[in-house]
Protein backbone atom coordinates (compact mmCIF):
# COMPACT_ATOMS: atom_id res chain seq x y z
CA UNK A 1 0.00 0.00 0.00
CA UNK A 2 1.11 4.01 -0.42
CA UNK A 3 2.74 3.51 2.75
CA UNK A 4 5.21 1.37 1.52
CA UNK A 5 6.39 4.47 -0.48
CA UNK A 6 6.54 7.30 2.39
CA UNK A 7 10.25 8.77 2.29
CA UNK A 8 12.31 6.91 5.18
CA UNK A 9 13.71 8.74 7.78
CA UNK A 10 13.88 8.72 11.84
CA UNK A 11 11.14 11.87 11.98
CA UNK A 12 8.83 9.95 9.31
CA UNK A 13 9.20 6.44 11.73
CA UNK A 14 8.40 8.38 14.60
CA UNK A 15 5.49 10.31 13.58
CA UNK A 16 4.09 6.95 11.91
CA UNK A 17 4.52 5.42 15.40
CA UNK A 18 2.31 8.19 17.08
CA UNK A 19 -0.40 7.99 14.54
CA UNK A 20 -0.28 4.20 15.09
CA UNK A 21 -1.23 4.33 18.49
CA UNK A 22 -3.69 7.14 18.54
CA UNK A 23 -5.94 4.86 15.52
CA UNK A 24 -5.51 1.85 17.76
CA UNK A 25 -6.09 3.88 21.44
CA UNK A 26 -9.35 4.89 18.65
CA UNK A 27 -10.40 1.51 17.47
CA UNK A 28 -10.27 -0.16 20.93
CA UNK A 29 -12.20 2.42 22.29
CA UNK A 30 -14.83 2.19 20.23
CA UNK A 31 -14.27 -2.09 20.46
CA UNK A 32 -15.06 -1.66 24.22
CA UNK A 33 -18.19 0.53 23.31
CA UNK A 34 -19.23 -2.46 21.52
CA UNK A 35 -18.44 -5.00 24.06
CA UNK A 36 -20.51 -2.57 26.98
CA UNK A 37 -23.15 -1.89 25.35
CA UNK A 38 -24.04 -4.43 22.95
CA UNK A 39 -22.10 -7.48 24.73
CA UNK A 40 -20.27 -8.59 21.45
CA UNK A 41 -17.88 -11.56 21.56
CA UNK A 42 -14.26 -10.18 20.62
CA UNK A 43 -13.65 -12.88 18.30
CA UNK A 44 -16.96 -12.04 16.35
CA UNK A 45 -15.96 -8.31 16.62
CA UNK A 46 -12.00 -9.65 15.20
CA UNK A 47 -14.11 -11.84 12.54
CA UNK A 48 -16.57 -9.15 11.22
CA UNK A 49 -13.40 -6.57 11.23
CA UNK A 50 -11.68 -9.28 8.83
CA UNK A 51 -14.31 -9.67 6.24
CA UNK A 52 -14.25 -5.47 5.91
CA UNK A 53 -10.46 -5.81 5.30
CA UNK A 54 -10.68 -8.34 2.95
CA UNK A 55 -14.25 -6.57 1.52
CA UNK A 56 -11.73 -3.42 1.64
CA UNK A 57 -8.71 -5.20 -0.04
CA UNK A 58 -11.80 -6.71 -2.90
CA UNK A 59 -13.22 -3.25 -3.75
CA UNK A 60 -9.49 -1.89 -4.35
CA UNK A 61 -8.88 -4.88 -6.92
CA UNK A 62 -12.44 -4.08 -8.61
CA UNK A 63 -11.61 -0.19 -8.79
CA UNK A 64 -8.33 -0.42 -10.02
CA UNK A 65 -6.88 1.34 -7.25
CA UNK A 66 -4.35 -1.41 -6.22
CA UNK A 67 -4.02 -4.37 -8.09
CA UNK A 68 -3.81 -7.22 -5.44
CA UNK A 69 -2.93 -10.71 -6.57
CA UNK A 70 -4.60 -13.82 -5.46
CA UNK A 71 -1.54 -15.61 -5.69
CA UNK A 72 -0.18 -13.40 -3.60
CA UNK A 73 -3.08 -13.28 -1.24
CA UNK A 74 -3.23 -17.22 -0.42
CA UNK A 75 0.48 -17.95 -1.09
CA UNK A 76 2.65 -15.08 -0.03
CA UNK A 77 6.18 -14.89 0.13
CA UNK A 78 7.93 -16.69 3.28
CA UNK A 79 4.22 -17.78 3.63
CA UNK A 80 4.24 -19.74 7.06
CA UNK A 81 6.26 -16.42 8.11
CA UNK A 82 3.81 -14.17 7.65
CA UNK A 83 1.08 -16.26 8.77
CA UNK A 84 3.09 -16.81 11.94
CA UNK A 85 3.03 -13.29 12.18
CA UNK A 86 -0.35 -12.72 11.21
CA UNK A 87 -1.58 -15.16 13.99
CA UNK A 88 0.09 -13.35 16.58
CA UNK A 89 -1.73 -10.49 15.88
CA UNK A 90 -4.98 -12.20 15.46
CA UNK A 91 -4.94 -13.29 19.27
CA UNK A 92 -3.03 -10.44 20.66
CA UNK A 93 -6.11 -8.54 19.20
CA UNK A 94 -8.30 -10.52 20.60
CA UNK A 95 -6.78 -10.26 24.15
CA UNK A 96 -6.47 -6.64 23.58
CA UNK A 97 -10.57 -6.76 22.82
CA UNK A 98 -10.89 -8.62 25.79
CA UNK A 99 -8.88 -6.37 28.59
CA UNK A 100 -10.60 -3.19 26.84
CA UNK A 101 -14.07 -5.01 27.84
CA UNK A 102 -12.93 -5.41 31.34
CA UNK A 103 -10.96 -2.26 32.18
CA UNK A 104 -10.84 1.35 31.37
CA UNK A 105 -8.87 2.57 28.53
CA UNK A 106 -5.69 4.46 29.81
CA UNK A 107 -5.54 0.96 32.27
CA UNK A 108 -5.73 -1.69 29.49
CA UNK A 109 -3.82 0.94 27.50
CA UNK A 110 -0.86 0.99 30.33
CA UNK A 111 -0.54 -2.68 30.73
CA UNK A 112 -0.47 -3.19 26.96
CA UNK A 113 2.29 -1.04 26.64
CA UNK A 114 4.54 -3.13 28.01
CA UNK A 115 4.99 -4.32 24.18
CA UNK A 116 8.02 -1.55 23.79
CA UNK A 117 9.76 -3.49 26.75
CA UNK A 118 9.39 -6.53 25.70
CA UNK A 119 10.24 -5.20 21.91
CA UNK A 120 13.45 -3.54 22.91
CA UNK A 121 14.54 -6.53 25.12
CA UNK A 122 13.24 -8.92 21.94
CA UNK A 123 15.14 -6.41 19.35
CA UNK A 124 18.47 -6.99 21.52
CA UNK A 125 18.70 -10.74 22.25
CA UNK A 126 16.84 -12.17 18.87
CA UNK A 127 18.18 -9.11 16.37
CA UNK A 128 21.45 -8.39 17.75
CA UNK A 129 20.37 -5.02 17.91
CA UNK A 130 23.22 -2.89 19.46
CA UNK A 131 20.86 -0.81 22.27
CA UNK A 132 22.51 2.17 23.88
CA UNK A 133 22.75 2.47 27.35
CA UNK A 134 20.43 5.52 27.00
CA UNK A 135 17.56 3.87 25.34
CA UNK A 136 17.47 1.41 28.00
CA UNK A 137 17.11 3.92 30.48
CA UNK A 138 14.16 5.58 28.03
CA UNK A 139 12.56 2.68 27.72
CA UNK A 140 12.73 1.77 31.56
CA UNK A 141 10.94 6.05 32.00
CA UNK A 142 8.45 5.03 29.86
CA UNK A 143 7.30 1.99 31.83
CA UNK A 144 7.46 3.93 35.07
CA UNK A 145 5.25 6.61 33.52
CA UNK A 146 2.66 3.44 32.76
CA UNK A 147 3.35 2.07 36.45
CA UNK A 148 2.32 5.88 37.47
CA UNK A 149 -0.80 5.70 35.76
CA UNK A 150 -1.99 2.56 36.95
CA UNK A 151 -1.16 3.19 40.38
CA UNK A 152 -4.39 3.63 42.44
CA UNK A 153 -3.59 7.14 43.35
CA UNK A 154 -4.43 7.77 39.46
CA UNK A 155 -7.52 5.88 39.16
CA UNK A 156 -5.81 2.66 38.01
CA UNK A 157 -7.04 -0.73 37.78
CA UNK A 158 -4.24 -1.45 40.43
CA UNK A 159 -7.36 0.47 43.58
CA UNK A 160 -9.32 -2.54 42.52
CA UNK A 161 -11.43 -0.87 39.25
CA UNK A 162 -9.37 -3.38 37.02
CA UNK A 163 -10.71 -7.18 36.17
CA UNK A 164 -8.15 -10.31 36.83
CA UNK A 165 -9.34 -11.32 33.57
CA UNK A 166 -8.97 -8.08 32.00
CA UNK A 167 -5.35 -7.52 33.21
CA UNK A 168 -4.00 -11.01 32.36
CA UNK A 169 -5.50 -10.62 28.56
CA UNK A 170 -3.97 -7.14 28.83
CA UNK A 171 -0.52 -8.94 29.54
CA UNK A 172 -0.82 -11.57 26.48
CA UNK A 173 -1.92 -9.09 24.25
CA UNK A 174 1.32 -7.27 24.65
CA UNK A 175 3.70 -10.39 24.61
CA UNK A 176 2.12 -11.94 21.34
CA UNK A 177 2.46 -7.76 19.78
CA UNK A 178 5.71 -7.60 20.73
CA UNK A 179 6.64 -10.91 18.84
CA UNK A 180 4.49 -9.99 15.89
CA UNK A 181 6.76 -6.92 15.34
CA UNK A 182 9.59 -8.53 15.76
CA UNK A 183 8.57 -10.93 13.21
CA UNK A 184 7.42 -8.11 10.90
CA UNK A 185 11.03 -6.84 11.52
CA UNK A 186 13.07 -9.60 10.63
CA UNK A 187 11.02 -10.17 7.24
CA UNK A 188 10.81 -6.55 6.49
CA UNK A 189 12.36 -7.38 2.90
CA UNK A 190 9.51 -9.65 1.67
CA UNK A 191 6.60 -8.42 3.96
CA UNK A 192 4.65 -5.33 2.68
CA UNK A 193 2.03 -3.35 4.92
CA UNK A 194 -0.77 -5.01 2.55
CA UNK A 195 0.46 -8.44 3.54
CA UNK A 196 0.32 -7.61 6.99
CA UNK A 197 -3.17 -6.69 6.61
CA UNK A 198 -4.62 -9.01 4.05
CA UNK A 199 -2.78 -12.18 6.21
CA UNK A 200 -4.15 -11.17 9.56
CA UNK A 201 -7.89 -10.75 8.00
CA UNK A 202 -7.24 -14.39 6.37
CA UNK A 203 -5.44 -15.82 8.98
CA UNK A 204 -7.89 -14.72 11.61
CA UNK A 205 -11.43 -15.62 9.62
CA UNK A 206 -9.39 -19.59 9.70
CA UNK A 207 -8.57 -19.21 13.28
CA UNK A 208 -11.95 -17.73 14.67
CA UNK A 209 -14.38 -18.61 12.21
CA UNK A 210 -15.55 -21.85 14.04
CA UNK A 211 -16.80 -20.25 16.86
CA UNK A 212 -18.89 -17.85 15.58
CA UNK A 213 -21.96 -20.46 15.66
CA UNK A 214 -21.56 -20.01 19.85
CA UNK A 215 -20.70 -16.74 20.20
CA UNK A 216 -22.43 -14.75 17.00
CA UNK A 217 -24.64 -12.07 17.75
CA UNK A 218 -27.22 -10.20 15.49
CA UNK A 219 -25.53 -6.82 14.52
CA UNK A 220 -27.75 -3.18 14.48
CA UNK A 221 -27.29 -0.62 11.68
CA UNK A 222 -26.09 1.43 15.14
CA UNK A 223 -23.38 -1.15 16.08
CA UNK A 224 -22.35 -1.67 12.51
CA UNK A 225 -21.56 1.80 11.73
CA UNK A 226 -19.21 1.97 14.85
CA UNK A 227 -17.45 -1.46 13.72
CA UNK A 228 -16.80 0.33 10.28
CA UNK A 229 -15.09 2.72 12.41
CA UNK A 230 -13.39 0.47 14.62
CA UNK A 231 -12.16 -1.37 11.76
CA UNK A 232 -10.90 1.71 9.86
CA UNK A 233 -9.12 2.84 12.93
CA UNK A 234 -7.34 -0.50 13.69
CA UNK A 235 -6.44 -1.20 10.33
CA UNK A 236 -4.74 2.11 9.99
CA UNK A 237 -3.05 1.43 13.03
CA UNK A 238 -1.61 -1.61 11.60
CA UNK A 239 -0.30 0.19 8.54
CA UNK A 240 1.23 2.49 10.13
CA UNK A 241 3.15 0.72 12.38
CA UNK A 242 3.95 -2.12 9.94
CA UNK A 243 5.47 1.09 7.94
CA UNK A 244 7.57 2.66 11.21
CA UNK A 245 8.90 -0.97 11.82
CA UNK A 246 9.98 -1.47 8.20
CA UNK A 247 11.78 2.05 8.48
CA UNK A 248 13.40 2.43 11.75
CA UNK A 249 15.16 0.95 14.17
CA UNK A 250 12.53 -1.30 16.16
CA UNK A 251 14.51 -0.78 19.61
CA UNK A 252 14.51 2.81 18.37
CA UNK A 253 10.93 3.78 18.18
CA UNK A 254 9.88 1.27 21.12
CA UNK A 255 9.69 3.83 23.63
CA UNK A 256 7.70 5.96 20.90
CA UNK A 257 4.52 3.70 21.19
CA UNK A 258 4.03 4.97 24.81
CA UNK A 259 2.74 7.77 23.78
CA UNK A 260 -0.44 5.40 23.11
CA UNK A 261 -0.99 6.59 26.84
CA UNK A 262 -1.66 10.06 25.98
CA UNK A 263 -4.64 9.00 23.65
CA UNK A 264 -5.94 6.28 25.52
CA UNK A 265 -6.41 9.48 28.87
CA UNK A 266 -8.05 11.57 25.97
CA UNK A 267 -10.36 9.05 24.61
CA UNK A 268 -11.53 7.78 28.52
CA UNK A 269 -12.16 11.46 29.09
CA UNK A 270 -14.24 12.02 26.02
CA UNK A 271 -15.65 8.39 25.24
CA UNK A 272 -16.12 7.31 29.45
CA UNK A 273 -16.12 10.43 30.86
CA UNK A 274 -12.67 8.86 33.64
CA UNK A 275 -11.00 12.34 34.39
CA UNK A 276 -7.30 11.74 34.93
CA UNK A 277 -5.86 13.48 37.47
CA UNK A 278 -2.49 14.95 37.93
CA UNK A 279 -0.79 11.65 38.83
CA UNK A 280 -1.48 10.39 35.95
CA UNK A 281 -0.71 13.75 34.02
CA UNK A 282 2.77 13.24 35.62
CA UNK A 283 2.96 10.06 34.24
CA UNK A 284 2.15 10.96 30.60
CA UNK A 285 5.15 13.37 30.95
CA UNK A 286 7.36 10.29 31.81
CA UNK A 287 6.37 8.82 29.04
CA UNK A 288 6.96 11.58 26.50
CA UNK A 289 10.60 12.42 28.80
CA UNK A 290 11.46 8.49 27.50
CA UNK A 291 10.70 8.91 24.27
CA UNK A 292 12.57 12.08 23.98
CA UNK A 293 15.90 10.49 25.79
CA UNK A 294 15.47 7.84 23.40
CA UNK A 295 16.48 10.03 20.16
CA UNK A 296 19.25 11.87 21.73
CA UNK A 297 22.71 10.67 20.96
CA UNK A 298 25.23 10.91 23.93
CA UNK A 299 28.99 11.21 22.14
CA UNK A 300 31.06 7.93 22.09
CA UNK A 301 34.95 8.53 23.15
CA UNK A 302 35.95 5.23 21.47
CA UNK A 303 35.53 7.72 18.17
CA UNK A 304 37.94 10.00 18.31
CA UNK A 305 40.79 6.45 19.50
CA UNK A 306 39.41 4.61 16.14
CA UNK A 307 39.88 7.93 13.98
CA UNK A 308 43.55 8.40 14.72
CA UNK A 309 44.15 4.48 14.27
Amino acid sequence: MGLDRIRSGPATAIGLVLLSSLLYSLGYALSKRLIETWHFDAMQLFVLRSLLVLAGLVALQITGVRRLSLTRLLSPPQAWTQRLAAAALVVSAVFAMIGYGHLPVTTATAFSYTTPLLVTVLAATLLRERIPIQRWVAVVIGFAGVVVIVHPAAGGAAGGTGHLIGVGAALASAILYAIQQMIIRHSRDSMTTADVVAQAAIVGLVLLGGAMPFVWRSVPLSAMLLILAATAAQTGGLLTIAAAIRQGQISRLAPWQYGGMIWAMALDLVMFGHTPGAVALSGAVMIVAGGLLSQIRLPSRLKPVEARR
